[in-house]
């Protein structure tokens, strides 16, 4: 077969192939429903043998029953010989008349009867019907009469008469159970040459498939590997071309990426340093504010009050000049106070002079006692300085914190923590106070209130190179978790 030469070969070679498909199915669907069929018949068959076989001691069951019942049992065994008797005859009749008639009702089972074995159960009939209805006027009789009593004559006239047929009942019932076994195998061999016929014709389909099919289209898929593989050959050489380039623009993307990773990170170290500058001289003006306030203004106030403190030993001594003195005094002593509390808040000295852990120590004993509630701090922090931006940037968090709790949420519990853990320092600020919604919070002014604070402490975590993390709900108190890396220095 040239397949070059006729464009039509595809188009041949699938009607031939589905041709071959299709016988192929169609045998096997027809093996196996010969197949089916043959299994189905076996056990029909299987279950006849047997019941023919049973009919056999069924009758000589019946028969030595009736013997038994001529020797007068007691009452006892009288019943359940009868019980017996009647149960036997019962199945022995329906089992002899389903044979006959070709279908078993009670177990549902077709029986397949040629005309030989037609013909016996015809050459038995009266035996049966001898046996039948002599057995059944016995059990009449003894279900009437009972026990203890002779047997008439008529009786055991029935027991001869069933004594007579039995034995020739049994030699035709041997003749239909060997019958009906021999007919079976025959159905079984035809079976067998069926199914052996339909498996020489699949193999004769799959032989001529493969010759005039499977072959001339190997023939072709060989040509077609032939151009497939050449145009492989072409398309790799292409393939290689178009690497290179790609690999030439895959670097300069990333060339490209490199620069604007570089640029942008340049753009964030610039805003960070210029945040950082700018939080470093406002904490430079706070800490020459405090100390012009600690020096300057609070001892003018300290001298003021020892300046009243001697007007009042030299005054009259009235009750209206002593009390204005007084007023004066407490006035004076509260500015003190408040001077020292502003300077204190501008730039505490305990953090220039002794860091981070200590400063907070200090500055939650203060609020605890200036504001009345309970705060408690713990640490494990074993004193070592931290970098100045990164004492600066915990402390102030922390009084923001501090600060809208106290201010806004009306808290009455605060706890602040900082630990050590890793390479990092983790500071958290808890507590009971009413608490916020993010969302709500997001939509106010930024200039004042929480929202500023919040701000605030953001972008003191974000110029320090730490996560902030705020959860906060309505009447469930506040919580705020901040991580910095730890970048211990000797401080100046």
């Amino acid at each position: 077969m040239n397949l070059s030469a006729d464009p039509q070969i595809a188009r041949k070679i699938t009607r031939l192939y589905l041709l071959a498909l299709t016988a192929v199915a169609l045998l096997s669907v027809g093996g196996q429903y010969l197949v089916q069929r043959s299994l189905e018949s076996q056990s029909s068959d299987s279950r006849v043998v047997n019941i023919a076989g049973r009919q056999r001691m069924l009758s000589q069951k019946i028969t030595k029953t009736v013997l038994l019942l001529q020797e007068q049992p007691d009452s006892l065994l009288l019943a359940t010989y009868l019980a017996d008797l009647d149960e036997a005859l019962d199945l022995w009749q329906k089992s002899h008349k389903g044979l006959q008639s070709g279908y078993l009702a009670y177990i549902q089972t077709p029986v397949n009867n040629s005309d030989s074995t037609r013909a016996m159960f015809a050459a038995i009939n009266p035996l049966f019907g001898a046996i039948y209805n002599n057995a059944t006027a016995v059990s009449k009789y003894f279900h009437q009469q009972g026990d203890n009593i002779p047997v008439p004559a008529d009786i055991r006239n029935n027991i001869r008469i069933i004594l007579a047929n039995e034995r020739t009942y049994l030699q035709g019932m041997n003749q239909i159970v060997f019958q009906y076994d021999a007919e079976a195998k025959r159905r079984v061999n035809a079976s067998q040459q069926i199914e052996l016929i339909l498996l020489l014709c699949t193999l004769i389909i799959l032989v001529l498939e493969g010759l005039f099919i499977f072959r001339p289209a190997v023939r072709q898929i060989q040509r077609t590997i032939g151009l497939l593989i050449d145009s492989e050959q072409r398309t790799h050489r292409v393939n290689e071309e178009l690497v290179g380039v790609n690999k030439s623009l895959e670097e300069t993307r990333e060339a490209l990426l490199r620069a604007t990773d570089e640029k942008y990170r340049q753009q964030i170290n610039e805003q960070k340093m210029r945040s950082a500058y700018l939080i470093e001289g406002q904490e430079e003006e706070r800490k020459r504010v405090a100390l012009e306030i600690h020096d300057g203004l609070g001892q003018m106030l300290t001298a003021l009050k020892f300046g009243i403190e001697k007007i009042g030993d030299s005054v009259n001594s009235t009750v209206t000049a002593q009390q204005n003195l007084d007023e004066l005094r407490g006035l004076v002593s509260q500015a003190i106070s408040e001077a020292r509390t502003i300077s204190f808040n501008l730039m505490p000295a305990v953090l220039n002079d002794f860091g981070i852990s200590s400063a907070l120590k200090l500055l939650t004993s203060q609020v605890a006692s200036n504001a009345g509630i309970n705060v408690t701090f713990n640490t494990n922090w074993n004193g070592k300085r931290l970098t100045r931006n990164l004492e600066i940037g915990l402390y102030r968090v922390s009084q923001e914190a501090l600060n809208n709790a106290i201010k806004y949420a009306e808290a009455t519990d605060i706890t602040v923590e900082l630990w050590h853990k890793k390479k990092y320092i983790h500071l958290t600020i808890l507590d009971n106070g009413r608490g916020f919604s993010p969302q709500k919070l997001s939509t106010r002014s930024r200039k004042t209130g929480p929202s500023h604070g919040i701000s605030n402490m953001k972008e003191r975590v974000y110029i320090i190179n730490g996560d902030i993390n705020i959860n906060s709900k309505p009447g469930q108190g506040t919580q705020i978790y901040v991580k910095v890396p730890l970048l211990p220095t000797e401080h100046a």
